[in-house]
């Protein structure tokens, strides 16, 4: 008898199809459980190198200048960036290598059969709050611990070698930047202190006060004289002496705001109508000067930024290990036994409680069963 006909006859006979159901079910049942799955866990949090400080330092300078921090150090979440790494083929690589899966005489032939492998048995996920979890799942607790935590180095590995890839990366620009901008303010700091002195310029802010308040002072003064001179001409006569020296001093005080409006400059500097025709390039020398010595402090703060992560990255890690690799308590079951059980059931189920209920005969599907 043939296996076609073998099995059409079990599927006809209920006696044969029940005990086969029954036969596959205990089978399975025992597969579920034997051989006995091991699970190891460990749970990583990598370290930004960025998050020591650089974005913090930037920030307290207050401004358009905290924008610096998004272009010194990338500026994206690197949650996602570590899941990619855990399960990166360079990160397999190194853990076939230091358990040494792979060659003549060891558990695989190849590189490849051992990376085949270990795709089936191992699993990196990315927990909420950044944390990646490594679960290992095979037959031996001890070969689940070994793996985890080869895991676990070759992760920190691949991530410092990363980080200290883009510190060196940000190092160069940042020394580079920092040599520039200490050749601008030198620059500007020279222009300014060149157009300074051949104006005769003090500070902005002193150099305007004081002409703005000359002028003021003489005008409040020829008011004065003024209201002297109306009250005199009152009581005195065309040849008092006092009359005439009035008028000599009011007109020695017009004479000196005739000067100061005009464009003059003399030992003490340039008058008011001279500052205001020099105040538009002054003040831009000055700015270009503020803006220059802004970031030279700027890449001042990010050169000892980068230094110290230089520092960080070879005296530790960038990995901070949340759970140690370790087997988990509870019992864990072989799914695809599972699986296949469930599936035993549910055909069991239909076949034997559905058909019936229907109305449906096997023959419908099979043809008549074989003599």
């Amino acid at each position: 008898m043939t296996i076609g006909a073998t099995l059409k006859r079990i599927a006809f006979e209920a006696r044969l199809r029940r005990i086969a159901y029954l036969v596959m079910a205990i089978v399975l049942a025992i597969l579920c459980v034997v051989p006995r799955p091991y699970v190891a866990r460990a749970k990583l949090l990598p370290q930004d190198s960025n998050s020591a400080g650089l974005g913090q330092i930037l920030n307290s300078v207050g401004g358009q200048l905290s924008s610096f921090a998004n272009l010194l150090t990338g500026g994206k979440p690197p949650n996602d960036l570590y899941l990619v790494v855990g399960r990166s083929s360079t990160v397999v690589d190194e853990v076939i290598a230091t358990l040494k899966l792979a060659g003549p005489g060891r558990p695989y032939t190849t590189v490849d059969e051992a990376r085949l492998a270990l795709s089936h048995k191992v699993n990196v996920q990315l927990l909420l709050g950044g944390v990646l979890e490594i679960e290992v799942r095979t037959r031996d607790p001890e070969q689940s611990q070994r793996i985890t935590e080869a895991y676990i180095t070759a992760i920190s590995h691949r991530i410092g070698a990363l980080g200290r890839e883009t510190l060196q990366r940000k190092t160069r620009v940042v020394e580079s930047r920092f040599s520039k901008a200490g050749a601008r303010v030198a620059e500007a700091s020279r222009k300014l202190d060149a157009f300074r002195a051949a104006n005769k310029l003090a500070e902005p802010t002193l150099q305007l006060g004081s002409a703005i308040a000359l002028r003021t002072q003489l005008q409040a003064s020829l008011a004065a004289k003024q209201v002297e001179l109306e009250a005199a001409q009152r009581f005195a006569g065309p040849e008092n002496p006092r009359l005439i020296e009035i008028q000599s001093e009011i007109a020695s005080i017009q004479t000196q705001i005739s000067a100061a409006g005009r464009d003059s400059s003399g030992p003490a500097g340039p008058n008011l109508t001279g500052l205001s025709e020099l105040q538009s390039r002054y003040l831009s020398l000055y700015r270009d000067y503020r803006f220059a010595q802004a970031l030279y402090e700027v890449y001042a703060r990010a050169s000892e930024q980068t230094a110290v992560e230089n520092l960080v990255a070879e005296g530790s890690g960038y990995v901070q290990i949340i759970e140690a690799a370790h087997i988990d308590a509870e019992r864990h079951y072989n799914i695809p036994a599972v699986a296949l059980l469930l599936l035993v059931i549910v055909s069991a189920a239909f076949t034997e409680l559905y058909v019936p209920l229907t109305g449906l005969e096997w023959r419908h599907v099979f043809g008549r069963a074989e003599p």
